[in-house]
């Protein structure tokens, strides 16, 4: 595998993204009429032949296989009629300079409101998702998930999210300036608050439930990008939407995921724990991209009253019924 430094910069600048909407023209047989750059590596294609389509262009570093096993998690996905993206063609797997593209149809709609009925409704959709009946022949579904897919070489269960915390820092290790020195060494002593949700009771997941992967569709919420999706830590996903909802919103969510799904003891004892995955992530690689990156200055502590109080709240709503 690359330094993960040439990773991190993949993500972000994915060689061959403009080559796209060719490449699809000619794979497929379409007419594509405009694109329109979603985030990195993803684009939304207009075509004359019908409506838009959605292509995903991987990092190099990440497997042809696990593209093909993402789109076996969407046909999963669709002969149970779960919300979620659908895929745009029969073979919708393509290979452009080495990197897998996945086309899936545009979900038309809008962001998903912040209220708390909305926070109850998805955390419904996520207790229906984690109780859908894993076929037993599905190794695509069955591979381990709940982590993040940024870095191929660390996609997995959940822990997996840590182990790419600790190897981000530890590529900072002897060029890290004085004024990021405080939070770097802040982010090395807080990497054993996390949880990896090892042992935790596992089911079908969405590893990023975060409210940015929800689309207010005609017909109510819509689940999209299912990169990674597996089998995993039910406790992990839910903390994922939880960091969304925060404190205000946590007790909905709860209420709506109750309906389909009860934690154990275990679970609610470790929640905190776990709660601490996904913020560990995300400021250790901020930290890597200030360090190394003049375009970037800020690098930030999580706050760990604020994990605390989220835990709190939530775990109240999980033993008030």
């Amino acid at each position: 595998m690359p330094r993960i430094g040439q990773v991190i910069r993949d993500v972000y600048r994915r060689a061959g993204a403009g080559e796209m909407p060719a490449h699809l023209a000619a794979h497929y047989g379409i007419t594509i009429t405009g694109s329109q750059p979603v985030s990195a590596g993803v684009l939304r294609v207009e075509r004359a032949d019908g409506p838009p389509w959605v292509a995903r262009l991987s990092v190099l570093s990440r497997p042809v296989q696990r593209v093909l096993d993402d789109a076996a998690v969407l046909r999963f996905l669709a002969q149970h009629d779960f919300p979620a993206e659908r895929l745009a063609a029969p073979e919708p797997v393509s290979e452009l300079s080495g990197r897998a593209v996945l086309v899936t149809e545009f979900v038309p709609g809008k962001p998903w409101p912040q209220t708390a009925a909305s926070y109850r409704s998805l955390g419904e959709l996520l207790g229906q998702l984690q109780a859908l009946p894993l076929p037993a022949d599905g190794a695509a579904l069955a591979r381990p998930s709940g982590s993040l897919h940024h870095l191929p070489e660390f996609e997995g269960a959940p822990g997996r999210d840590l182990a790419a915390a600790a190897a981000m820092l530890a590529d900072l290790d002897g060029r890290v300036p004085p004024e990021h020195q405080q939070t770097y060494e802040s982010l090395l002593a807080l990497l054993p608050r996390g949880d990896d949700a090892s042992g935790l009771p596992e089911t079908f997941v969405h590893p990023d439930p975060a409210v940015v992967n929800v689309i207010a569709g005609t017909a109510g919420p819509v689940l999209i990008d299912w990169t990674g999706a597996g089998t995993g830590s039910r406790l992990a996903s839910l903390a994922v939407l939880l960091q969304s909802a925060g404190s205000r919103h946590a007790a909905e969510v709860m209420r709506g995921y109750r309906e389909h799904q009860q934690l154990t003891s275990e679970e609610l004892d470790r929640l905190e724990g776990v709660l601490w995955i996904r913020p560990l992530w995300l400021a250790a690689w901020q930290c890597w991209l200030a360090v190394v990156s003049p375009k970037v200055s800020r690098a930030h502590v999580p706050g760990a009253a604020r994990i605390s109080a989220l835990a709190a709240a939530a775990r109240a709503a999980a033993r008030a019924g």
